[in-house]
């Protein structure tokens, strides 16, 4: 079976684990203050803070910009659970917008919920796909930049929110096992950030208890050294996929997203979605998905006449296999299954 998602591990991330186990010093230490800093040069900033995983990066933005009750976070109905979950732990209330047809959020999906009481807005890289966080800082409320599914070319696919989230889950571009990263180029926001994950000695406060591990961040650390083989990989295959797709129809693909796309997923938008294709791809061996379990406003009551566009993605988008770690041959397969969109 062909999964839809899938780590890539070497023997070198096995050999780089092993050594670190064996210095018999586990927990978070200098490799982590190494990944960190690595990790903060691949995206242009001054600095990151890892802990247990992207959820808790996300928690601790939040905590880091002071958010809590009475405070209002605008995030898109389209992206995972985990960060609406996160704004609740924080006490601060989610306000859902709408998508663009690019499977990410903009600008004019933003501006009709802004208030008086927005403090913060939640951008995510959907699929691999850059969002223009730039044209969002007209609005002058602090930006987050969700990048957990998009960690582009180094020193290219920068952040320039005010704070930046990676996740290194074994679902996403690379791992750790489990971990995540706030990273951001204001020296003061990290040095709170470092106060929140590991405590002031000189006074009780609100803490995110979630480190990471020296033997997660040895995996993340020579997964990042690879790392350009693994978007090498990725844009080989869609490369395969998008030549096929083409002569199958090209209304499959969505060309603008393309463009902005590093290919951490390649949505394609198909009438019917995972509800009538998901059965004949496993008869051929092959997961696909939606890319988004589910929509975020359907729990918390709202209609999905109030989010037109993530509605019509949501139930005409699948996501087929395009990890680094898929071989010639279940690429192959991949392409063969396509047949089935015509």
């Amino acid at each position: 079976m062909i999964l839809h998602s899938k780590p890539w591990i070497t023997t070198e991330d096995i050999d780089a684990v092993t050594a670190t186990i064996a210095t018999g010093m586990l927990a978070q230490g200098m490799v982590v203050e190494e990944f960190e800093s690595s990790c903060a040069d691949w995206v242009g900033v001054g600095g990151g803070i890892a802990v247990a995983s992207g959820s808790s990066a996300i928690e601790l933005a939040l905590r880091v910009l002071n958010l809590g009750v009475n405070d209002e976070v605008i995030l898109p109905t389209y992206v995972c659970k985990s960060v609406m979950e996160a704004i609740l732990t924080v006490g601060a209330t989610p306000v859902l917008c709408d998508i663009g047809k690019n499977w990410v959020v903009e600008p004019h999906n933003v501006e009709s919920k802004i208030s008086n009481k927005t403090k913060a807005i939640i951008i995510p890289h959907m699929y691999g796909i850059f969002a223009e966080v730039n044209l969002f800082k007209k609005f002058n409320i602090p930006l987050i930049e969700d990048c957990a599914q998009a960690l582009g070319d180094k020193s290219i696919d920068n952040v320039v929110a005010d704070l930046g989230v990676l996740s290194f889950h074994p679902t996403k571009c690379l791992t750790c096992g489990e971990g995540g990263m706030l990273v951001s180029s204001d020296r003061n926001l990290l040095k709170q950030a470092k106060i929140i994950r590991d405590g002031n000695e000189m006074a009780n406060e609100k803490r995110v208890i979630a480190p990471m591990s020296d033997i997660q961040a040895s995996l993340g650390l020579s997964q990042l050294r690879r790392y350009p083989d693994f978007l090498k990989r990725r844009r080989e295959i869609a490369g395969k996929y998008l030549t096929h797709l083409a002569a199958i129809n090209l209304r499959l693909v969505n060309y603008d997203a393309k463009a902005s796309s590093m290919f951490f997923r390649l949505p394609l938008k198909v009438e019917g979605g995972l509800t009538k294709y998901q059965t004949k791809f496993l008869k051929k061996g092959i997961h696909i998905r939606k890319g988004v379990d589910r929509l975020l406003h359907r729990l918390s009551g709202l209609s999905d006449s109030d989010f037109p566009v993530a509605t019509e993605l949501f139930n005409n988008t699948i996501s087929i296999p395009i990890y680094p770690n898929l071989n010639d041959e279940e690429v192959n397969a991949c392409i063969e299954a396509l047949g089935l969109l015509r």
